[in-house]
C-alpha cells in the first residue's frame, strides 16, 4: 500500500529539505529548483555541471552555521511563492544566489488559467 504523505502549504517537509541541503553540498556548479504549485512543494530538480577547467577542485565542507542559514533562507522564500519556482544557484560549491520567481493564476477567462 502506498502512503500518501500530508504536506503543508507554504513549507517543505524535513526530509525533503535535509535532502536537497545534502545534494547543494555535493554540487560544484549547478542549481536546485523547488517548484510550488498552489502554495505546495510538487518537485524539486537537481541539475549539476562540471567545467572541465575546474575538474581537479575540490568542494569544501559546509559549517553548521551555514546550513542552518541557508535553510532558513530557503524556507522564507518559499513560503512566498504561491506558484513559481525557488531557484538556488550553485558555483565553485557555493550558493551565489538565489532566485524567486513567481507566475501569476488567473481564473474567469477562456481556459481557466494561463
Amino acid at each position: 500500500m502506498i502512503q500518501i504523505k500530508k504536506i503543508s502549504q507554504s513549507t517543505i517537509p524535513d526530509e525533503v529539505l535535509n535532502f536537497a541541503l545534502a545534494e547543494m553540498q555535493k554540487i560544484f556548479s549547478g542549481e536546485i529548483i523547488f517548484v510550488a504549485q498552489d502554495g505546495y512543494l510538487m518537485q524539486i530538480e537537481i541539475n549539476s555541471r562540471r567545467r572541465v577547467s575546474d575538474w581537479e577542485e575540490k568542494i569544501s565542507a559546509w559549517s553548521a552555521d551555514l546550513i542552518s542559514s541557508v535553510e532558513k533562507q530557503i524556507c522564507l522564500e518559499f513560503a512566498k511563492l504561491l506558484y513559481g519556482r525557488l531557484v538556488i544557484k550553485l558555483q565553485k560549491g557555493r550558493i551565489t544566489q538565489i532566485e524567486r520567481t513567481v507566475q501569476q493564476r488567473f481564473t474567469g477567462l477562456d481556459g481557466e488559467g494561463i
